[in-house]
């Protein structure tokens, strides 16, 4: 009797899958009251003009937060167009994703090992393992989810090609390879896990099946990985504080496998940050040791022909070298996320190497979901919102200069600026070379009125960095202090770089309106209009500047458009008055909205215009 006929509960059915649904969803349940994350959700998705609008162009010729990923980018828009700011729609989604994932692990696997048992418990690690919170929890991780989907998809297909020798599905594997990259650069490995397939399902090596057709492969992710250093290098995410010897860097790597390994089998004390450990040295000769351990039971396995476990831990290793650091991205060695997909190749191993009679599979599958499934349920509720999120860093590494200046800087967004000069003071104590921890204490500075400070941790950030954002900050300052001519400097250095950028022509049509240069003002105000329609500050300025110019009608139009974007914008509400006054119209009931809503420059037009 075949494994197959032999474990008939685990043939499909609606209570097995209702079943499994049910208890993922209660184990992401507390993601539903989770609020988006200050950490890339609104450059991708919250304060997105191009998502907000469907933009697709800009989906195919933009990239985001370093990644050029069109798809993901579209699913985002998709996603807004349903729920608009509502986090739990998008939560939703995100578990929706991870869910079909998991399914398509249980049909991979057992497509691979012939063993629907195996073939669940593989999906059950997948679906249930605390690491993979990071990537479900996390809206702008969407990417991984949707790289991930398209993965495996290539993956069940390919095997469906080597299989049953049908050149549809090598057709279907190539278009499914070509969304996963437009999904996530990450899936550029996804060439190296083919000729792993060819191995583990007895697939007679030639040169045609393992070279010649990987090349459309090859050439789709060389063009992608060219274009992902690119993207990559433009938003600053190369950090050259990591730029190690070759020989660390592979010590480095070494390590982090460990970590991962590590972390799959004692999911405790997980962090969204794992610092590079602080001793260099024994970190590097642990790191060359599981390199060379790993590499002599990689021998020993392809000697013994120990196929699964040998697919296993290659599988795991090869979807995680982008993320060594060989190339280093970012700031930390290693991350929950990154194991998304590699999560399966550990699983595989280890289910090769075991059996089950019946019973025994279903106390082991109830005692793994409870077990996973808690500690799924407690990490969820790290990610609440941005403060309890980079407080459990901190809890865990309170030296982390990353996770201090986030949280600080997320204090000062809720206007806590106590709390929040501590942590960004503290960040820099920390890291005398943080660029980003001075141009946030700066703006904390700045906006509780203490300019000459400001302007030193401006002066820092860019002495350290040619920050763009800590120029515009350093402009606004100067702008504020009405030296106009510092103003206007630092605003055309960041758009001889970036000349799209319209904060610094913000800053620019404003020293140009003070400076009564109406016609080069109003040019910038336009172009700032163009880039963000949806800031009710912005039509402010140009209608204002309108008055001065006495074209009432469109200052008023500009006015209208204030009030609508933000139906409580006091000042809007004084200016249309003033302008209806201008055009011989009755103001009261503008001047009164301005009082009611505090704006007491208001009360004397309306005490001389509506007795």
């Amino acid at each position: 009797m075949s494994n197959n006929d032999k474990y008939t509960l685990l043939k499909p059915s609606y209570f097995y899958v209702g079943l499994f649904i049910l208890l993922a969803v209660l184990a992401y349940s507390k993601l539903f009251s989770a609020h988006f994350i200050s950490w890339d959700d609104g450059d991708v998705l919250t304060n997105n003009k191009a998502v907000h609008y469907f933009d697709i162009k800009a989906f195919f010729t933009n990239y985001y937060v370093g990644n050029y990923a069109p798809l993901t980018m579209i699913g985002f828009a998709f996603d807004w167009l349903i729920f608009k700011g509502n986090a739990a729609g998008h939560h939703a989604v995100n578990i929706i994703f991870h869910l079909i994932n998991s399914c398509l692990v249980y049909y991979l696997t057992n497509l691979l090992f012939k063993n629907r048992l195996k073939g669940l418990l593989c999906a059950i690690i997948f679906c249930f393992h605390p690491l993979q919170v990071e990537t479900v929890a996390w809206v702008s991780a969407k990417n991984n989810l949707l790289y991930g989907l398209f993965f495996l998809m290539g993956m069940i297909y390919y095997s469906k090609y080597i299989v049953e020798k049908h050149i549809k599905y090598y057709r279907y594997t190539l278009v499914c390879f070509v969304l996963s990259v437009l999904s996530k650069p990450s899936a550029i490995c996804f060439p190296l896990v083919l000729p792993l397939i060819d191995y583990l399902l007895h697939h007679k090596i030639n040169f045609k099946s393992l070279i010649f057709n990987k090349i459309p492969f090859f050439l789709i992710a060389l063009a992608l990985g060219i274009t992902t250093i690119y993207t990559r290098t433009e938003d600053k995410f190369i950090n050259q504080n990591h730029a190690f010897a070759i020989h660390e860097r592979i010590g480095y790597a070494g390590y982090a496998l460990l970590q991962y390994l590590c972390k799959f089998f004692a999911p405790f004390n997980l962090s969204v940050i794992y610092p590079y450990p602080q001793a260099k040295i024994m970190s590097i000769l642990i790191g060359y040791f599981v390199v060379a351990i790993l590499a002599i039971i990689g021998y020993w396995l392809f000697v013994s022909k120990r196929k699964f476990i040998l697919f296993g831990l290659l599988f795991f290793i090869t979807n995680l070298l982008l993320v060594l650091q060989f190339i280093p991205f970012g700031e930390v060695l290693t991350a929950d996320r990154y194991m998304y997909l590699p999560i399966l190749g550990v699983s595989f191993a280890i289910l090769s190497l075991l059996s089950f009679k019946e019973l025994t599979f279903k106390i082991f599958a109830t005692l793994l979901v409870l077990f996973l499934g808690s500690l799924t349920f407690m990490r969820s509720s790290v990610w609440k919102n941005s403060i309890t999120l980079y407080s459990d860093i901190l809890n865990k590494y309170p030296h982390s200069f990353v996770a201090l200046n986030s949280l600080g800087a997320e204090y000062m967004l809720n206007q806590n600026y106590d709390m929040g000069l501590q942590y960004l003071k503290a960040a820099i104590n920390e890291n005398t070379n943080y660029y980003k921890g001075y141009y946030n204490r700066g703006l904390l500075f700045a906006q509780t009125g203490r300019m000459k400070d400001a302007l030193n941790d401006f002066d820092k950030a860019i002495a350290l960095k040619q920050y763009s954002k800590a120029y515009v900050a350093r402009a606004n300052v100067f702008y504020t202090l009405k030296k106009f001519d510092k103003a206007i400097e630092d605003a055309e250095t960041v758009l001889k770089l970036e000349p799209t950028n319209f904060k610094a022509n913000y800053v620019l049509a404003n020293c140009y309106d003070d400076l009564n240069q109406l016609d080069k003002a109003l040019s910038l105000y336009n172009k700032v209009i163009i880039s963000d329609s949806e800031n009710p500050l912005y039509y402010l300025r140009r209608a204002i500047l309108y008055g001065k110019q006495q074209n009432m009608s469109s200052c008023l139009k500009d006015l209208d458009i204030c009030t609508e974007l933000n139906p409580d914008f006091a000042e809007a509400y004084y200016w249309k008055g003033v302008a209806k006054v201008n055009l011989k119209q009755n103001p009261c009931e503008e001047f009164k909205k301005a009082v009611a809503l505090g704006f007491n420059a208001a009360q004397q037009p309306l005490m001389t215009y509506c007795r």
